[in-house]
């Protein structure tokens, strides 16, 4: 009987996608360190344009006028003043641009404003809006419903758009579907 041993290893069949991940790892912190090293250098060449602003903002900070606040309860009656001020000419509800930008977000894409009478003292609007749909018109309605800021929305008018109007020339309107919206925000 002939005994056959061997003592050394064999290769490890993984050895090569071993490498092969090293390799990849030392070229990523290389990148890494790339990187690095270019933040710092332009962190390195702000740095004296940095320190010149601080120098000009601290001059200016010294040169500006130090004068005593008025006392305590002088600043507290101003503040009470300025506050029943802004109550009385405050807005209720959005600003005009607030409620165009949103209108901009919401309205489905065959839904047509006609008109926006922004009223934003009493915290109300009237949207006047068209489209060859109901559907359309009754799902940008299901919007508004939904906006929480809203307190109130109702379909005032329902009817074909330019009815009157068309009426009055002899024309139709094509077939175009009117509503028209009071909507109210929250106080």
């Amino acid at each position: 009987m002939k005994i056959t041993a061997t003592f050394v290893h064999g290769r490890p069949r993984f050895a090569g996608v071993l490498a092969a991940s090293l390799w990849t790892v030392a070229a990523a912190f290389a990148v890494a360190a790339g990187w690095l090293a270019l933040s710092v250098a332009e962190l390195h060449a702000e740095h004296p344009q940095l320190v010149a602003r601080l120098a000009r903002l601290e001059a200016q900070l010294a040169a500006a006028p130090r004068e005593a606040l008025p006392p305590r309860a002088e600043l507290e009656a101003l503040r009470r003043r300025v506050q029943a001020l802004n109550k009385l000419a405050g807005l209720r509800g959005w600003t005009t641009p607030q409620l165009l930008g949103w209108l901009g977000g919401e309205l489905p894409d065959n839904v047509y404003l006609v008109s926006v009478h922004h009223k934003p003292r009493e915290g109300e609007a009237l949207l006047v809006a068209e489209s060859p749909s109901a559907e359309a018109l009754t799902t940008f309605l299901l919007r508004l419903e939904r906006e929480p800021r809203f307190a109130e929305v109702l379909l005032s008018r329902q009817g074909a758009a330019g009815a009157a109007v068309g009426a009055a020339v002899g024309t139709s309107s094509g077939g175009l579907v009117q509503f028209e919206i009071r909507v109210r925000w929250k106080a």
